[in-house]
C-alpha cells in the first residue's frame, strides 16, 4: 500500500478525538482535517481544515474526497452511523478505515457475552471486512481503558478524592491499559505502517497490571490507607446487563465494561492472551506508579 498522507478525523472534538489530532498534527507526518456535525461550533488549531456534514452521503463524500485514511472517534448512538463512513469512504477511495474501539477486546467472543452492546463494534468490524474488495483496509486499534482518564473519573473501581476502592474478585486478574498518550501515538504509528496494520485488530498498551497493583500504587503516591470494598464481578456483570439490556439504562454501561474488564473471561490481559503490537509499532511502556502520580497531582 501507498503512504497515507492525507487524514481525516471523526468526532475529533471529543476526550479523546482531541489528543489524536494533536499527535497526528505534531507527527508533521500527516495533513489533517476533522469531520464535525453541521452546527457543532468546534474549532481546532490553526491549519487543520474543518469539514461539517449532516451525514447525508454527498456531504460525507465531499469531506472525504481525496483522503487517505479515516479515523473514527465516534462514541454511543453515533457507533452505527460508521456505516455511513464507511461508505462514504469506500466511494471516495479512502485506503484505510479505522473505527472506533480504543477499548475492550470487542473482537473476543467471551467479552461479547459479557457486554452484549460490544455487538454494535463487531457489526462495524463485520460491514468493514464486506467492503474490503472496492480497494478500503482497516484497521482496529484495541488499548483497553484509557487509564489516566478513566482514573480521574473514578471509573475503574478507585476513588482518588475518596481514598475508597471497590476490588474485584481477588483483585489479581492481569488487564493491559494505555493512556491518552498511547492511545494517540498508536494511531500515528498504525497510520505510518499500513502494511504491517491492514485488516485486523493491533493490540496495544502502556502496561499490564492488576487492581491490587494500582491500589498499591495509589496508597504509595497519596501516603494515605485507602478503604476497600470488595465486589463479585460476577454478580455486577449480570447486574449490569439486567438494567442495559432489560431497563435500557444507559448510565449501567460503563459499570458494566468496568465489571466485565475484570472478569476472568474478559480477555482483557491482551499481552499473554493476544500479544501487544508496541514493538512492531516502535511504541514504548509506560511505568505505572508514574502515571498514576502525573493523575494524582493533576487532580
Amino acid at each position: 500500500m501507498s503512504n497515507i498522507e492525507k487524514v481525516i478525523v471523526v468526532g475529533g472534538a471529543g476526550n479523546l478525538g482531541g489528543p489524536i489530532v494533536q499527535a497526528l498534527a505534531a507527527s508533521g507526518a500527516f495533513t489533517i482535517s476533522v469531520l464535525t456535525r453541521s452546527g457543532s461550533g468546534h474549532t481546532f488549531p490553526a491549519g487543520i481544515q474543518v469539514f461539517e456534514t449532516d451525514y447525508s452521503p454527498s456531504s460525507l463524500e465531499a469531506a472525504f474526497n481525496g483522503q487517505d485514511a479515516v479515523v473514527s472517534i465516534v462514541a454511543g448512538a453515533a457507533l452505527g452511523e460508521q456505516k455511513k463512513l464507511i461508505d462514504a469512504a469506500v466511494a471516495s477511495g479512502v485506503k484505510r478505515f479505522i473505527p472506533s474501539e480504543f477499548g475492550s477486546n470487542t473482537d473476543n467472543k467471551e467479552a461479547q457475552e459479557l457486554v452484549p452492546i460490544f455487538s454494535r463494534k463487531v457489526e462495524i468490524k463485520n460491514y468493514l471486512e464486506s467492503q474490503t474488495g472496492g480497494g478500503l483496509t482497516w484497521t482496529g486499534i484495541v488499548t483497553g481503558p484509557v487509564f489516566d482518564r478513566s482514573l480521574k473519573l473514578g471509573v475503574l473501581g478507585f476513588d482518588i478524592s475518596s481514598r475508597r476502592a471497590t476490588i474485584y474478585d481477588s483483585g489479581d486478574r492481569p488487564f493491559t491499559a494505555s493512556t491518552f498518550a498511547q492511545v494517540s501515538s498508536a494511531v500515528v504509528k498504525v497510520l505510518q505502517n499500513p502494511d504491517k496494520t491492514e485488516n485486523k485488530y493491533v493490540y496495544v498498551g502502556s502496561f499490564t497490571t492488576t487492581q491490587n497493583e494500582v491500589l498499591a500504587a495509589l496508597e504509595a503516591v497519596t501516603g494515605d490507607n485507602w478503604t476497600v470494598e470488595k465486589a463479585s464481578s460476577i454478580e455486577k456483570v449480570e447486574a449490569g446487563k439486567e438494567q442495559v439490556l432489560r431497563r435500557r439504562n444507559s448510565t449501567a454501561i460503563r459499570p458494566l465494561i468496568t465489571a466485565a474488564m475484570y472478569h476472568e473471561r474478559s480477555g482483557s490481559d491482551f499481552e499473554t492472551e493476544v500479544g501487544l503490537s508496541n514493538e512492531i509499532l516502535g511504541l514504548s511502556k509506560e511505568d505505572l506508579t508514574t502515571v498514576i502520580k502525573q493523575v494524582v497531582n493533576e487532580l
